[in-house]
């Protein structure tokens, strides 16, 4: 049996005990699943490509498949280091790129605020890449814990299309708008460049915003937006976000995910708190695992 045929082994195994509804944008696309597994449709159109391509890798008839599409497979997947590694061997023949972490250090004071919040919280640079992140967000985000850029994820990822309601006019022109802005800001921004140009690269639609889009938008700051749950089936939740940044590091940026409907806003209470509070966050950090300076992929 050849290496690529191997691979088609190893992905039946990991799509066999993946339970869908913890896959972001899953459950708003094929509804909820009482039972665990993801089929090979599925993973098709949750990774962006059609069927047909994708049983032709599992059948071990796709030679060497770009590095980005791999890591999709690893976010659907919820793949392990070791995982990702022997996914990039038998579909590459080579070892996978380290993850990229950002250099900026994060202080302890910083890391607490964040870990005690009881609602999804992240902390992230001039670029966009995720500093550090709390128990709740990695429920609602978990493509964090691979250490995927904030920007690359929202504007060029399948996922992002499906569990972010009305994509394009409510959170992709917006965050474009900001991308634009702070890169024309700062062209000196080596990284910033990158995610710019990695985005265009990757995304028709993203590029076409990037380019050609007048919206105007500084900061999400107070901004309500709608979305679905990971584990929430294909209820709605909208959010509203507020933005921070330490007086004594304007580079990076403080984002809170507070449910809109939020009891001390003077609304009922919906779904969205509960799902929070069975996410605590627990008492030591989560910083983005990865090596410094290296992208994750390309």
């Amino acid at each position: 049996m050849s290496r690529n045929q191997r691979l088609g082994d190893f992905l039946r195994d990991w799509r066999g005990p993946r339970d869908p509804n913890q896959v972001p944008g899953f459950t708003a696309k094929f509804g909820h699943r009482d039972r665990l597994g993801i089929t090979q449709a599925e993973m098709a159109v949750l990774t962006g490509v059609t069927e047909g391509w994708y049983r032709r890798l599992e059948s071990g008839r796709i030679e060497r498949p770009k590095s980005e599409w791999l890591e999709r497979i690893v976010r659907i997947l919820d793949l392990d280091e070791a995982q990702r590694h022997t996914l990039f061997v038998y579909a590459r023949g080579q070892v996978p790129p380290p993850l990229y972490r950002p250099s900026g250090a994060v202080d302890p004071s910083t890391s607490a605020l964040i870990q005690v919040q009881p609602w999804p919280a992240y902390l992230s640079d001039s670029a966009w890449d995720v500093l550090l992140y709390n128990a709740a967000c990695e429920k609602d985000w978990p493509w964090m814990k691979h250490g995927i850029n904030v920007m690359i994820w929202a504007l060029t990822y399948p996922e992002a299309r499906l569990q972010l309601i009305n994509w394009e006019e409510d959170w992709a022109k917006p965050m474009a708008s900001q991308l634009r802005l702070a890169a024309a800001e700062q062209p000196e921004n080596r990284r910033l460049a990158e995610v710019v140009a990695e985005i265009k690269e990757r995304d028709r639609v993203a590029a076409r915003l990037l380019t050609d889009d007048l919206t105007t938008v500084t900061h999400p700051d107070g901004d309500r937006r709608w979305l679905y749950l990971p584990g929430h089936g294909d209820e709605e939740f909208e959010v509203t976000f507020r933005c921070f940044a330490p007086l004594s590091d304007r580079t990076q940026r403080l984002m809170l995910v507070v449910p809109s409907d939020h009891p001390a806003a003077g609304l009922p209470a919906s779904g969205y708190p509960a799902a929070a509070s069975r996410a605590m966050p627990s008492t030591s950090s989560n910083v983005v695992d990865g090596t410094s300076g290296t992208p994750a992929s390309r």
